[in-house]
């Protein structure tokens, strides 16, 4: 069964502005936040002193500087107003990963498989309420099956002296049955128009046959709009939610009577939990390949660090030898409260990586415990690896892409690919490939054969041996679109030739014969043998 909170934050502008620019807000002196509409200017937030007056959000300025001149007014910033709604929405995934932004106003949160942590649904409202009291937020709060309940039972079913509601698994029919048509979360005509029909309370919906109530309406549309919302209350239909971040696989949370403040302690706890973190991964026969370690502090705010892994990994140590380093930079601020360790990607185990002081292997035979930890430190994009690509133009024969791609397509694949032997039919294949093909000057050519004398960086060096040509053509797919004012690649005769001093070069003559494919052939220098 789904147990969904929702948090309404009813002066929530007010309390932004406040805490941004403390002077901003007056304290006795009614005060509003106003934005442009169809008709001017309307009022969009209001203070407490403003609501004591009787001064209504969505009431025009005009209308409302009539009745009180002393009215304040200030142009609401409706962008940072959802930029640290957001940032709460990120700090109350305390009580469970799958949360978000309700309209401009409110928070979701699934607490599904969450309340035992704080011992139960009640504490863990309470625990929501004592928080966001600390803070100064005045909220509302509703929990039952589904959002469209929880949003009902915290903005309309409230007590006075009480600051959350909440419905007892499976019993949502009833609790929303008292609640007035507004909780289903319809537009002010749709409102209007149930009222007019005499349906005020949502309970009078139920007995009601489906076809009567539609034709009630003027429209299928507004009859198809009640009867959904309805639905989604009800948990008749299904309503689509989308967190924040992916939901993680698997979840490991704790939290503390004393807030958390030496970084000793933050990697003290978080080693435990990414040792009961590989606990459930082994029951599951999994491995982690993303890991997200979110803290929560005592002031409101979270942050997190993460670790990418190119294998599946169960082992703790590991996971916690990548998170080490940025657990140190960590500001615990006032304290941390409570930490979560999530499991974000995971993999079957049959792609386990090896340790990588394992002495009974070659350290680098297996290198995903090196690539972890050099990602996590530079980055994904930093470190590649060569892969094997199909050409046989030299320079189109090896494709560079990131490490851990390589790796998760296939570590033992790629463990083999990066240790295994020059393919035997490329064996004059030099050791270092010039990024580009540089010219260089033949000063004396035995015919159809290898240069006897080049000049290469200005250096003169005499040929003593040679070996080939190894003639590689164009690849003919390329060519067949090129127009006739497009230069035609020629054909190339690579040559392995060594100097008198012992240097083995790479040459090509690109072209083969005078004035034949483009011209004279041209010399250049490709690659040098170890």
């Amino acid at each position: 069964m789904k147990r969904v909170v929702s948090i309404w934050l009813p002066s929530w502008p007010i309390f932004r502005l406040k805490r941004a620019e403390p002077q901003a807000v007056p304290t006795r002196q009614p005060f509003a936040l106003i934005e442009n509409a169809a008709h001017g200017l309307k009022l969009t937030a209001v203070n407490a002193a403003a609501e004591r007056l009787g001064i209504e959000v969505g009431t025009a300025l005009s209308d409302a500087r009539a009745a009180h001149p002393n009215l304040a007014s200030r142009l609401a910033e409706p962008r940072k107003d959802k930029i640290a709604l957001l940032k709460l929405a990120r700090w109350a995934g305390r009580y469970g990963p799958h949360r978000h932004i309700d309209g401009e106003d409110g928070l979701w949160i699934d607490i599904t498989g969450v309340a035992h942590l704080f011992g139960g649904e009640e504490s863990l409202l309470d625990d929501a309420t004592r928080h966001l009291d600390s803070f100064g937020v005045s909220a509302r709060i509703g929990l039952a099956d589904t959002l469209g309940a929880a949003h009902a039972l915290a903005r309309f079913d409230c007590p006075p002296n009480a600051r959350w509601a909440m419905s007892p698994p499976n019993q949502t029919r009833e609790a929303m049955a008292p609640l007035p048509v507004e909780a289903l979360r319809l537009e002010t005509a749709r409102v209007l128009l149930l009222k007019r029909l005499g349906l005020r309370r949502i309970g009078q919906l139920y007995d009601i046959p489906r076809d009567s109530l539609q034709r009630r309406f003027r429209s299928s549309e507004i009859a198809a709009d009640v009867l959904l919302r309805l639905d989604q209350a009800l948990g008749l239909a299904d309503e689509l939610r989308r967190p924040m971040q992916p939901p993680p696989v698997l979840s490991i949370a704790r939290t503390f009577a004393e807030p958390l403040i030496s970084s000793e302690a933050l990697e003290a706890f978080a080693g435990e939990l990414a040792s009961e973190l590989v606990e459930k991964l082994a029951t599951k026969d999994l491995g982690a390949r993303f890991v997200r370690l979110t803290f929560y502090r005592a002031d409101g705010t979270a942050g997190s660090a993460t670790a990418t892994m190119s294998a599946p990994c169960r082992k703790a140590k590991h996971m916690m030898m990548l998170l080490k380093e940025k657990l140190a930079k960590i500001d615990a601020g006032f304290g941390i409260d409570m930490l979560r360790l999530d499991a974000v990607r995971v993999g079957k185990r049959d792609a386990m990586q090896n340790g990588f002081a394992d002495p009974a292997s070659a350290p680098f035979r297996n290198p995903a415990v090196l690539v972890d930890r050099l990602i996590n430190r530079f980055g994904s994009g930093a470190i590649t690896v060569l892969q094997h690509h199909a050409s046989h133009i030299p320079e189109r024969a090896e494709l560079r892409m990131p490490a851990i791609e390589a790796l998760a397509a296939s570590s033992a694949a790629c463990s083999a690919d990066m240790s295994s032997s020059p393919d035997p039919k490329s064996a004059m294949r030099p050791a270092f490939l010039l990024a580009r093909p540089e010219p260089i000057e033949v000063l004396a050519e035995v015919p159809d054969g290898p240069p006897a004398h080049f000049i290469w960086r200005r250096v003169k060096r005499h040929v003593a041996r040679a070996e080939g040509p190894e003639r590689i053509e164009p690849e003919w797919w390329r060519t067949l679109y090129l127009d006739d004012t497009e230069k035609q690649p020629r054909p190339r005769d690579y040559y392995k030739i060594e100097d008198h001093a012992g240097a083995a070069y790479w040459v090509f003559r690109h072209g083969l014969y005078e004035g034949e494919m483009g011209g004279r052939p041209t010399w250049f220098m490709h690659g040098l043998f170890a």
